[in-house]
Order: C-alpha cells, then structure tokens, then sequence
C-alpha cells in the first residue's frame, strides 16, 4: 500500500512540476531580448521543457531548457533590438502549453484518485486487523 501512495505523491509532484514549467512559458511568451551572439547566450526568457521518466517509486522528473529556444521577431522600438531591429522571442507555442496544462491536470486527478484508493484499501485492511 505505501507504495501506491508513494506512487501517487510522486505522479502528483510530477504533474505540478508540469503545470508550473508550462505556467512560467505562458506568463513570459512576450518577454524578449537581446538576439542571441555567437555562443548562443540571450538574455530573452527561455522556455523550459520537463520531462519524465518511470521509477520504482513513481515518477521522476526533469526540466530542461526547450532546444532552439528562441526565434526572432521584429521590434525595432525594443531597447533589446539589433541594427535591424530584431529581438529574441521565447519559441513559446500556445496550443502546446495549453495541451500540456490539460494533460498536467489529467495526470494530478489521476494521481489523486489513486491516492484515495490506497487510502481506502489501507483502511479496510485496518479495520479487518481490528
């Protein structure tokens, strides 16, 4: 029984960690910056992506930075603009972090549904050693 439960708090964990990555994607898609130089540095938010990976106690997750994080936009009035007035934008998809909320919810409802079952399993086997 601890072990659904442990599973539970770590799918729990998991899905909040997701929620939160894609939260911090969506609240800075506008926050732009410098165009990247030659080592690739910007100082433009950049997107992160989790990723997650079954344990023998749950779940485990990882957050990386999203590959080709940026992509160029026009703002030549941004203080961050090149001589062509391009800046570095969050390579932010919408839709996707919408996805990913969605399915983040799913999996925390999930999780939490399990919970409650190894919580009632737990007590049914109390109340039979009673």
């Amino acid at each position: 029984m601890l072990s659904a439960i442990r599973s539970s708090l770590s799918g729990m964990m998991a899905a909040s960690k997701r929620l939160e990555v894609s939260a911090a994607n969506v609240a800075n898609v506008r926050t732009t910056g410098k165009v990247p130089d030659a080592t690739g540095a910007s100082n433009a938010y950049a997107p992160a992506v989790v990723s997650q990976t079954a344990t023998a106690s749950g779940v485990a997750t990882q957050v990386t930075t999203k590959p080709q994080p940026y992509r160029l936009a026009y703002d030549p009035d941004s203080p961050n603009a090149n001589a062509d007035g391009l800046v570095a934008e969050p390579n932010v998809d919408l839709t996707s972090e919408v996805v990913n909320q969605i399915s983040a919810k799913f999996a925390y409802e999930a999780s939490v549904k399990t919970l409650k079952v190894a919580d009632e399993m737990t007590q049914k086997t109390l109340d039979i050693l009673s």
